[in-house]
């Protein structure tokens, strides 16, 4: 029992949290401040502050109120703590515990929860003894309503409601059910620049640096200009190469809505992580797309490619810069002298011990790379063939191995199902006492090691199959790729930001790409 007291300052603490709203409960601020406010009143104490957390869960104590009213309370400022009931407090049972039964005594705190009937001034009664139930069913009822907030903003995010509190910049939210995104024609101008001049080999910085050279708002000004609110002022104002990075790797501009892509730990730790591609909500063709599959996948080839292009003294960057390596010692090779040649890049740090020259005049190297490119342009006239023949190049599986691994597919599957079915017949026939328990025994444990297997296969077939169904994507892209450049008189640094991957050079000068 605390030590007798006579005069009380009070501190009232208020908690309302986003999760009480959800789980369909109203115990507004304003309501638990008139019950308790009353009720100090009807004591004759005196209110020395108020202390709120408003849209705070209760499994965290990292709450600026209840932090602020704890240190009044070691301080002696107040001596006692009232709250509508003990779930008001917390809904940490661990730590709601160690403040009521260690921390506020060692104080000389006193601790009210209201409708609780919970007063530890009052430690024998029935309502203390019951406290610790009622801390474990308050941590419960937090887990659970967890449970069924995610419930519901899974279903929502699969069936294509756009769950963001702000729409992505470029759209804005419609009023329908769904809230789906709508273009916002001038700010969807810029996405549509950013990733065309990502495309063109651009780098993120630079692309920031002209979108801040030109005074184009970044998407949070953005926002609030178009929405008529105040721009904060902890904001920069300006685009970064982090804000362009974001938009680029972002399908909502694609039509595709890719939603729970982070979580929490769990209720009580709210450190957020990143889930797997698998575990996202994703619903394709959502919406209006502001780019094209096209320039979508331009962009991806950019972020993919080895080539990082380096500028000549007259500001000029070469067709192939970045994109040749030195076919023995595997290093990148370098511009040599004006730039007019590339030697190995091992070779010019540390000499002719360390590997060859691999010289070549960087004229010769564009004539040979553009003749090779006119020629599998030429090759494309017989697309059918085109096709097989870069798709044997690139895959290394040929058609006859697809064929193979899909008739694999049909025979495993067919056996799944008849495995199914053995092993529901199986069961049939002990419960019906048909066969000895022993053998039923036996027949299940074959039957499912092998089902175990065959599910292995038909895992891996399916893999096998997407990954060829994906090169043959490649291709059909690569062979348009290529028709649009028929023609061309001169290799250009787009030219080979779409249709190379890297050039390799040996000492003869052979090329490989």
């Amino acid at each position: 029992m605390l030590p007798k007291q006579t005069e009380y300052n009070v501190g009232i603490y208020l908690r309302l949290s986003k999760d009480d709203e959800r789980a369909g409960e109203s115990p507004s601020i304003e309501n638990q401040r008139k019950i308790l406010t009353k009720y100090v009143q009807e004591q004759g104490w005196s209110i020395y502050d108020t202390y709120i957390d408003d849209g705070i869960s209760g499994t965290t104590f990292d709450r600026p109120g209840v932090q602020r009213m704890l240190e009044d309370a070691r301080n002696g400022t107040i001596n006692l703590i009232l709250c509508k009931d003990l779930s008001r407090f917390g809904r940490n049972y661990i730590q709601v515990g160690q403040y009521t039964d260690y921390i506020f005594p060692m104080y000389n705190i006193r601790f009210i929860a209201l409708t609780d009937n919970i007063d530890t001034f009052n430690s024998d009664s029935a309502s203390m003894d019951m406290m610790p139930i009622m801390n474990v069913f308050n941590e419960w009822h937090a887990a659970n309503t967890s449970k069924k907030i995610r419930a519901v903003l899974s279903a929502s995010a699969k069936s294509g409601k756009y769950l963001a509190s702000y729409a992505a910049y470029g759209y804005i939210k419609s009023n329908d059910e769904n809230s789906t995104p709508v273009i916002d024609e001038y700010a969807a101008g810029i996405v549509r620049r950013i990733f065309e001049m990502r495309a063109s080999g651009m780098k993120l910085k630079a692309i920031a640096r002209e979108l801040n050279n030109e005074h184009i708002l970044p998407p949070s000004d953005y926002a609030c200009q178009r929405d008529g609110k105040p721009v904060p002022n902890d904001t920069e104002s300006l685009w970064s190469d982090w804000s362009v990075k974001r938009i680029l790797c972002n399908e909502i501009y694609i039509g595709n809505l890719t939603q729970l892509r982070t979580t929490t730990v769990s209720h009580k730790n709210h450190k957020v992580i990143k889930k797997d591609r698998e575990d996202w909500a994703i619903v394709e063709h959502n919406h209006e797309p502001i780019i094209s599959m096209e320039l979508w996948n331009k962009v991806r080839a950019t972020e993919q490619s080895h080539s990082r292009g380096k500028r000549t003294k007259k500001g000029v960057t070469l067709p192939l810069s970045g994109f040749c390596y030195c076919a023995d010692c595997k290093n990148k090779m370098k511009q040599s002298g004006d730039s007019a040649a590339y030697i190995c890049g091992r070779y010019a740090r540390s000499g002719k011990q360390a590997c060859g020259t691999h010289y070549i005049r960087a004229e010769l190297l564009e004539s040979i790379i553009l003749d090779d490119i006119r020629r599998m342009i030429d090759m494309t006239i017989d697309e059918d063939n085109a096709r097989k023949l870069f798709l044997e190049q690139k895959s290394h599986n040929s058609q006859k191995e697809l064929t193979a691994w899909q008739k694999q597919l049909h025979e495993k599957e067919q056996r799944q199902i008849e495995l199914n079915r053995l092993i529901r017949s199986v069961y049939e026939d002990k419960v019906q006492n048909r066969i000895p328990e022993e053998i039923c025994v036996k027949l299940l444990g074959e039957y499912q090691q092998e089902l175990q297997t065959v599910e292995t296969s038909i895992t891996d077939m399916h893999h096998k199959i997407a990954e060829s169904k994906k090169d043959e994507r490649d291709v059909d892209e690569f062979i348009r790729r290529l028709k649009s450049y028929a023609g061309a008189e001169t290799l250009t640094r787009q030219m080979c930001l779409d249709l190379i991957e890297y050039v390799t050079i040996d000492e003869k000068k052979h090329l490989k790409e």
